[in-house]
């Protein structure tokens, strides 16, 4: 019973990303946006802006969408384990989506360390977000970690367009992602503790 709920809630983050990115931002983002021919214009004049922009549509829409996920379809879910797996299924769609958009024969050998690091932290990155909305659903605090967490999703997601403007090297790029997963990590283990601790 307890590995079918599970099954069930990794089904729903799959879910999660299905529809916040492949069912509405990514079609809004090319019918309003990318078919603009003053975005077009805006986005060659100012890249390092643009691609912040559409950072901030990613971090909005998915964070949105897993707080909605929560609150509607999981509001009686209090297990921290739940939100892990909450957040690995929405990893796993992204993944299948991005060799869905590659084409599975050419992103199976086009794989490369780099790419295979970036999933990995993606997916801790998801699964911590996930955790994060969870905790502020536990503490009475939901409103104000859904913010937090549009935020954290845009910074990094912010982080390729900024490197891209500044010419940075993939490890520099793949290293701060790195310390960024690390470091919000941490923070949620000592901020669980120090409430399981009141």
């Amino acid at each position: 019973m307890k590995y079918t709920k599970y099954f069930f809630i990794l089904l729903l983050g799959s879910l999660c990303f299905w529809v916040s990115q492949i069912k509405i931002r990514l079609p809004l983002l090319t019918t309003i946006i990318y078919k603009n021919s003053k975005f077009t214009i805006f986005e060659m004049k100012n890249p390092l802006l643009a691609g912040i922009f559409i950072a901030a549509s990613a971090g909005i829409f998915e964070e949105g969408f897993r707080f909605l996920f929560r609150k509607f379809l999981l509001k009686n879910s209090r297990n921290i384990v739940e939100a892990a797996i909450f957040g690995l299924g929405h990893s796993l769609m992204e993944i299948l989506y991005l060799f869905y958009v590659t084409g599975f024969h050419t992103a199976l050998f086009s794989i490369n360390i780099w790419g295979i690091l970036e999933r990995i932290l993606a997916t801790f990155l998801h699964i911590e977000l996930s955790i994060l909305l969870w905790l502020g659903f536990l503490k009475n605090k939901k409103y104000r970690i859904l913010i937090l967490a549009m935020l954290l999703h845009t910074f990094v997601d912010s982080i390729i367009p900024v490197a891209g403007y500044f010419r940075r090297s993939i490890w520099e790029v793949e290293f701060l992602f790195f310390a960024i997963v690390l470091w919000i990590g941490i923070l949620l283990i000592k901020y669980h503790k120090r409430e399981e601790s009141l």
